[in-house]
């Protein structure tokens, strides 16, 4: 049975609008990281919070 290590990253909503946010997301699959989930949640009312969460198998 495949065990897995987990991680969260969190960015704020206009973290997905730079140009290099793509390589931002490359840089963490380089190390093995595969994106299993994304949610957001709203922080101090007028901003947003965007959750990324990665798992990679142990080994």
């Amino acid at each position: 049975m495949t065990k897995w290590s987990y991680k969260r990253v969190m960015f704020d909503i206009v973290d997905l609008q730079e140009k290099d946010f793509e390589s931002k997301l490359d840089a963490i699959g380089v190390q093995g990281w595969e994106l299993v989930s994304t949610f957001d949640r709203e922080r101090a009312g007028n901003s947003k919070e965007c959750f990324f969460l990665f798992k990679r198998a142990l080994g």
